[in-house]
């Protein structure tokens, strides 16, 4: 059987999956199909990039949700529990400011 990723994104976009997303499962699965494979093979290859699609989703989404969460409208208070019994108090909440650098432009402006 011949590999044709347009029966992959008909199939996906069938099921209600948007254009893009399903050209991008269609293209991984693509990239992967080796001679000889049956439909069932393809389709259960199409899963896993599903799977792995939706992984990447869920992993962005917890780093966005996580830098929102540093933003300033996050200043304020906080209930904590305190550490000698169950009672909650309200202490002040600290911004933390996260910097991410290339580490390699970083060298190479240093030798610069």
């Amino acid at each position: 059987m011949v590999f044709d990723g347009k029966l992959v994104v008909e199939d996906l976009r069938a099921v209600g999956l948007s254009v893009r997303m399903a050209e991008e499962v269609a293209e991984r699965v693509g990239v992967r199909v080796q001679e000889g494979w049956s439909a069932e093979r393809i389709r259960d290859e199409t899963d896993v990039e599903l799977r792995h699609l939706q992984e990447d989703i869920d992993k962005a989404h917890a780093s966005y949700k996580g830098a929102m969460s540093m933003g300033k409208h996050n200043v304020g208070e906080q209930r904590i529990a305190s550490e000698g019994d169950n009672s909650l108090e309200v202490q002040p909440r600290f911004e933390t400011r996260v910097e991410c650098k290339n580490v390699e432009l970083a060298e190479k402006q240093k030798d610069s």
